[in-house]
């Protein structure tokens, strides 16, 4: 069996030392939401608000009237300078870039 991932990283001399308290990074987390065409990666809308939609949940899109299904739900890293934000990946059908 393999070994387990470690999720959160911290150097051995942290662990080894009960004096130094480890601290994980802190980021803002952007106030929007961002919805990429998983299989195109190119964004087609911006959501004005956190909206961390279930995988397999629809979106209504326009003009064409068409339904982009979300498959993925993931957080954009941030950093000191950029907010994190939420990003909703969507598979969205053929007809909705037609003519685009």
């Amino acid at each position: 069996m393999p070994d387990p991932i470690h999720l959160n990283a911290v150097p051995d001399s942290i662990h080894r030392n009960e004096d130094v308290e480890y601290h994980a990074p802190v980021h803002a987390l952007r106030p929007e939401t961002f919805v990429y065409d998983r299989a195109r990666n190119l964004q087609i809308m911006r959501i004005q608000g956190v909206v961390p939609l279930p995988i397999g949940a629809q979106i209504e899109l326009v003009n064409p009237n068409v339904h982009a299904t979300v498959v993925g739900v993931r957080l954009l890293a941030g950093s000191d300078q950029v907010p994190v934000a939420v990003c909703l990946d969507v598979d969205v059908p053929e007809a909705y870039w037609e003519g685009r």
